[in-house]
């Protein structure tokens, strides 16, 4: 076993440091590591040295740039499906109902999904994945779109895409309440929106640059929905959405408050 005390465990322990926290002074990192200032002056310089530590004044150090091009590289390469897919797949085992990933385009404003695990229910949807769809129809559209800037809000808006079920016209005021609720909630969840006869439930993810890239949802036929089981199938989802947003490295994780009524209409 690797002794946990030496120089490159407590450097590695350095550079967690430094990847949560813009700014450093000398008597914090101490602190934080449990180590004599002299033993974190030396892991800093060593640091330094490599261009992984920079400096911002007296006693001040913050990431380096090799820091910053090595954490944009493995994020580049982590590919979402690959973190995401084996979740999905213990959730639909445990609770039997079709669990997806939805990616945003952001150049297109739309979303679509990207992975999926199947329920063997008799009663199940089809989902066709990495096709686009609008961000202003069901739970994993709007999980997604109540986290956009305002602008990009305003231009799905003016698109007045129509639902994807039953071709319906988009109602702007419904949307922005329905868009406040999520923010407030922490999740979205509707009812007939993208899937007949469905309840989709969806939280976000949050990628390194506290941006929202893509949401975990759950899928059930309105027959088998039981409001109850909001609350359970919320928790279960927060918890795969907050796993993924901290392996992309975001500091913002899904929050959400417990439901007290039923689905959405």
């Amino acid at each position: 076993m690797a002794d946990e005390t030496g120089t490159v465990s407590r450097t590695l322990a350095l550079l967690g440091c430094l990847a949560e926290r813009e700014q450093w002074g000398v008597s914090a990192l101490s602190q934080r590591l449990k180590l004599p200032r002299s033993t974190v002056h030396r892991l800093l310089n060593l640091c330094r040295a490599q261009g992984f530590v920079d400096t911002a004044g007296p006693g001040l150090y913050t990431p380096g740039l090799a820091l910053f091009r090595l954490a944009g590289r493995l994020s580049f390469q982590m590919p979402l499906r690959r973190i995401v897919l084996p979740l999905l797949t213990e959730f639909t085992q445990q609770f039997g109902e079709t669990s997806l990933l939805t990616v945003i385009d952001r150049d297109e404003l739309k979303v679509f999904f990207a992975a999926k695990a199947e329920t063997t229910a008799p009663m199940r949807y089809v989902i066709e994945t990495n096709t686009l769809g609008p961000l202003g129809w069901g739970a994993s559209g709007r999980a997604i779109l109540a986290y956009l800037t305002e602008t990009e809000i305003t231009e799905v808006i003016c698109r007045a895409e129509p639902s994807p079920v039953d071709g319906r016209p988009l109602d702007a005021k419904e949307l922005r309440k329905s868009l406040t609720d999520i923010r407030a909630k922490g999740y979205a969840i509707t009812q007939k929106q993208r899937t007949p006869e469905g309840v989709g439930i969806s939280l976000p993810i949050f990628d390194a640059g506290s941006q929202v890239v893509a949401n975990v949802s759950v899928t059930v036929p309105t027959f088998r929905f039981r409001p109850r089981d909001e609350p359970i199938f919320v928790r279960a989802l927060a918890k795969i959405a907050g796993t993924v947003s901290e392996a992309l490295g975001s500091t913002v994780m899904p929050r959400c408050t417990p439901p007290t009524k039923g689905p959405a209409k």
